[in-house]
């Protein structure tokens, strides 16, 4: 359903949009590499996918380590559901 932001009242929140294969080199990562990151540090986690993958572009390497930060921080608030989904 599109919504724009004219509908929206005053603390509605639109999730960030991301290319499928972020989420899914992201979910990966944490699948094999689980304690090689990092909850509430970009920089660490950046320099994770850097070494860990063979991603070339610094833009695209940005997104998946702020993914998977946002991903463990928000993990960590709920610790009911698995980090992969």
């Amino acid at each position: 359903m599109y919504c724009s932001q004219a509908n929206l009242e005053k603390g509605d929140n639109l999730g960030n949009i991301r290319q499928t294969f972020i989420k899914t080199l992201a979910r990966d990562l944490l699948e094999k590499y689980p304690h090689q990151f990092q909850t509430d540090n970009f920089q660490h986690n950046k320099e994770k996918v850097q070494e860990l993958t063979t991603v070339r572009s610094n833009l695209l390497r940005n997104r998946i380590a702020g993914y998977i930060t946002r991903k463990l921080a928000s993990h960590e608030k709920s610790t009911a559901q698995p980090i992969s989904e």
